[in-house]
């Protein structure tokens, strides 16, 4: 059985007063929204804090979604003084980082606000957010107001509503990055426990692969918002980039997640202890990226992001690979031929080391050295078939067209 989901939003006025009750109801409709009821209630509501400003509620309308179970209730209330008044300036920040500075004003100074409560199905939820949003937008168009939404931690202007009535399920999270140590960032979302899923996080993060980090969570965030599942001790498989395990973590006081908060990190190694950050994924995530570039023809953005993989791991021998081949390919065997060497000291057990100091060599025309080069990453990794067609073309240049003739049938047999 589907468990019920509870979801709160505060619209908050621009306006003083409220529109009429008939201007809700038609507006509502008009949006295909359904037809809300609405009860006047005028009370005062009690504080624990004396000093608080009192609080009248001026009614509350409610509203069914057409052919679901969803359910809107929606109270509307006059505030003394601004709603928002006694928010501190930090926590004000991370509600107004999105918005223009007339949205920032209207909630720093808006004494009506109208309280909405969104209750559904956990699997009917991602439409039923769309739903609810459509409702907060008519009441934003209604009252010139601004949305706050404590689960994602964030308010939404007028604008953006409307990503959040047709776009992606992501597009009702966001995404923090705060710092995590002198050079490394921490990102996490808010917002996924309107799904019933536990919160993500991303810690360790080297800056230079923040926008890869981001990416990956948003897509993480995506599936699981649409209704995927993920536990501690789980899995995700990305094939050829590897994988990564989510790991629970518990959620300090400001970043409480009522169905947990996981860490995804890199699988550790057999033996090894279960670390933090993902690193090692995210670089596999960018030297895709610019393999792909490459590929396409895209050299200098390829270089770029070569140069951030870098920034974060100096020694990543396949990066340094890929910018060796890029150089070769720019006619700078020299500068290849030095990434080899750097490759070969930093990484001394892996083959692409000599084997871009063999490539480099051939380019420069110094055939018996390259051959030597060659031997050694052949030796490293028997199954490097590029090392195969590199040696080939070494022996064709010392003129053993059969041992070259061996080398490229060995090449084509390993898929080159």
């Amino acid at each position: 059985m589907s468990r019920e989901l509870v979801n709160d939003f505060l619209v908050v006025s621009r306006y003083a007063e409220p529109p009429a009750e008939a201007t809700v109801i038609q507006a509502f409709v008009a949006a295909g929204l359904g037809t809300p009821t609405y009860q006047s209630a005028q009370s005062v509501q009690p504080t624990e804090d004396a000093s608080a400003a009192p609080r009248t509620r001026v009614g509350t309308y409610r509203l069914s979604a057409p052919a679901t179970s969803a359910s809107l209730r929606m109270s509307v209330t006059r505030h003394a003084r601004p709603a928002l008044g006694d928010m501190g300036d930090g926590a004000f920040g991370q509600l107004t980082r999105r918005l223009g500075a007339d949205d920032a004003q209207t909630l720093r100074t808006g004494t009506l606000t109208f309280d909405v409560r969104l209750k559904a199905d956990e699997e009917g939820i991602a439409d039923a957010l769309r739903w609810a949003m459509g409702a907060a937008r008519a009441l934003v168009s209604l009252t010139g107001g601004v949305v706050i939404d404590p689960a994602a931690q964030t308010g939404w202007g007028g604008e953006r509503l409307g990503a959040l009535v047709s776009g992606p399920c992501a597009a009702h999270l966001s995404i923090h990055d705060e710092a995590w140590g002198a050079d490394r960032r921490w990102l996490h979302t808010h917002g996924l426990q309107k799904f019933g899923r536990p919160e993500l996080d991303l810690a360790d993060v080297p800056v230079a692969l923040s926008g890869e980090a981001e990416a990956f969570l948003a897509e993480v965030a995506e599936n699981l918002a649409q209704g995927q599942r993920l536990i501690a001790g789980q899995e995700i498989d990305l094939e050829e980039q590897g994988a990564v395990v989510a790991i629970s973590v518990s959620p300090d006081a400001e970043h409480q997640a009522p169905f947990a908060r996981l860490r995804l990190a890199d699988t550790p190694a057999h033996g090894a202890r279960q670390g933090v950050g993902a690193g090692r994924l995210l670089a596999h995530i960018a030297l895709t990226d610019a393999q792909r570039r490459h590929d396409a023809g895209d050299a200098d953005n390829a270089l770029e992001t070569i140069e951030r993989i870098l920034a974060a791991n100096s020694d990543d021998c396949a990066a340094l690979f890929l910018k060796a081949q890029i150089l070769l390919e720019r006619q700078q065997p020299h500068d290849a031929l030095d990434l080899g060497e750097l490759m070969e000291l930093r990484t001394p057990l892996d083959y692409r080391g000599p084997l871009m100091i063999g490539m480099a060599l051939l380019a420069i025309g110094r055939s018996r050295e390259a051959l030597n080069a060659l031997d050694r990453a052949i030796e490293r990794e028997p199954e490097a078939a590029q090392a195969f067609v590199a040696r080939a073309e070494a022996y064709r240049r010392l003129g053993d067209e059969r041992l070259a003739a061996v080398d490229r049938a060995r090449a084509a047999y390993l898929g080159v």
